[in-house]
């Protein structure tokens, strides 16, 4: 099978981290580059983050800084999650590999209009490099066969009690990629936190399988674990974000999703960056409803996701 080509848009925190490694080891996908925008932490470590990832993959991927800041508004970091430089306070050394010249915003017009139309996009942070980049050239929305976006809420958020923290981050973005017209498939907070996640004997798995990769997976994971215990009184799984969007477009069909009208709302006192679906079945029916826009993901086969991740992450 032929790989499928695609470039990653992140913010690499964590859970970033685990969904560059799963992408880049997957032999399903040809990761052609990786653009990076501020949002968990600030573009700085975002970029250093990136790096560390592809150098440890094994890999050679471009990577290239983009956005530092949302269009508008306020900027909030996630480092309180994340840790301060988003690495969830492990150390790495200095990377060897560096940051491209190119802009991120000028790499993603010049690959996709480029591109035969086989080229998708996975995001995984705030929706700011491609909202500049669909603001920059017209003709960008016609040329992206795809976005995978780990994006919104479809009952509740987590940054505030109505807004996921990618949208949150920077809603006005987000709003331009959800009217673009490009074919959107979104992975939201729902599925992510009631699908199982991964578990303690998945993290096993890759700390036995000892690669660079894996090591760095296991670790952020254990992190993990260990939040989830002071939270939630167990740490047996976790489950996080990023690491499931790369997995359903890996494999789709691990997914059950339904088309919806989503629209961003941007200026709510208490619902801005809130992910609004219409689910009128009534109106859809009578024609009274606007098209559906976005493939929502509803429910994920978590046997079949911890199965990817763990074959992917631990193949040689």
């Amino acid at each position: 099978m032929t790989p499928r080509k695609v470039i990653i848009d992140c913010d690499t925190g964590v859970d970033d981290a685990m969904a560059l490694s799963l992408a880049l080891r997957s032999p399903e996908l040809e990761v052609v580059g990786i653009t990076c925008v501020a949002g968990n932490v600030e573009l700085e470590h975002v970029i250093r983050n990136t790096l560390t990832v592809v150098e440890l993959s094994g890999k050679r991927v471009p990577v290239y800084a983009g956005a530092y800041r949302p269009l508008m508004g306020a900027w909030e970091t996630a480092a309180s999650v994340h840790g301060r430089k988003g690495f969830g306070d492990l150390e790495y050394p200095e990377p060897k590999i560096r940051v491209e010249a190119e802009h991120a915003v000028d790499f993603l017009v010049r690959a996709f209009l480029e591109s035969q139309n086989d080229l998708d996009l996975i995001t995984i942070g705030p929706l700011t490099n491609v909202a500049l980049a669909l603001a920059k050239d017209a003709r960008l929305a016609s040329k992206i066969r795809s976005i995978t976006m780990m994006a919104g809420g479809i009952n509740a958020g987590n940054s505030t009690p109505a807004a996921e923290f990618n949208i949150y981050a920077d809603p006005e973005a987000a709003d331009l990629v959800f009217r673009s017209g490009i074919p959107l498939t979104m992975i939201a907070l729902d599925p992510i936190m009631e699908c199982g996640g991964i578990y303690v004997a998945d993290v096993e798995d890759m700390e036995a399988a000892g690669t660079p990769w894996c090591t760095l997976v296991s670790r952020l994971l254990r992190r993990n674990l260990e939040r989830m215990k002071i939270i939630y009184s167990d740490n047996l799984r976790t489950n996080p974000p990023d690491l499931l969007a790369v997995g359903v477009y890996i494999d789709p069909s691990i997914a059950d999703c339904e088309m919806f009208h989503v629209t961003v709302e941007c200026r709510g006192e208490h619902t801005r960056g809130m992910t609004l679906l219409d689910r009128r079945m009534w109106a859809r029916a009578m024609g009274l409803s606007a098209k559906p826009n976005v493939n929502v993901v509803k429910t994920v086969d978590n046997l079949r996701y911890r199965a990817l991740v763990v074959d992917t992450l631990t193949a040689h």
